[in-house]
């Protein structure tokens, strides 16, 4: 019994709702089967590709097929801020931050508005210039400063979970009760 293009399609949907619902409920094995549904039914559909790479990563700890599936999608569908967050994702857990930050930043040049990309860009942070500018960066100085200047930026502002899974979601507002210490 074969199945018809729309019925495909119909699934292949209903699994990857299925799979970002277990991904915001930060069950991964569930995501992770939802999206490989997905991905299985529709292999050419940039977004259930770039979530199916972002899973088999971080469930799985299949690097190379993660990355390449992630970049392909955006290769194929070109930026998107959902595939540009999973890309940053993936990186993050690679522990390549740099790379991170870069698909972040482009992410939130195409689309300043986006909450996602504030948000994440926000949680990872970027590199301030010096407190005293005419100081080195290793100056003593301007590491003492810096560091207050740090202590004192995360006061104010709300706490983010810097993890692959939660990159992208808002903080948790000032006024709240913080799940750490600054």
């Amino acid at each position: 019994m074969t199945t018809s293009p729309a019925q495909e399609a119909d699934e292949a949907s209903s699994a990857w709702d299925e799979g970002r619902a277990a991904f915001a409920a930060r069950e991964l094995e569930r995501a992770h089967a939802a999206f490989e549904r997905a991905h299985r039914r529709a292999p050419s559909d940039p977004r259930y590709m770039s979530w199916y790479g972002v899973t088999l990563v971080l469930v799985e700890r299949n690097w190379n097929l993660g990355v390449v599936l992630c970049e392909q999608a955006l290769r194929q569908s070109g930026p998107d801020p959902d595939l540009l967050l999973n890309q940053a994702r993936v990186h993050l857990a690679l522990n390549q931050r740099e790379r991170a930050v870069r698909a972040i930043l482009r992410g939130v040049e195409l689309w300043p508005q986006d909450e996602r990309l504030c948000a994440a860009r926000d949680a990872i942070g970027t590199r301030r210039p010096p407190v005293i500018a005419f100081l080195s960066r290793n100056n003593p100085l301007n590491r003492v400063l810096g560091r207050i200047r740090w202590k004192w930026s995360r006061r104010a502002g709300p706490v983010y979970e810097l993890s692959p899974v939660a990159l992208g979601e808002p903080g948790i507002p000032p006024g709240a009760a913080r799940s750490r210490d600054a």
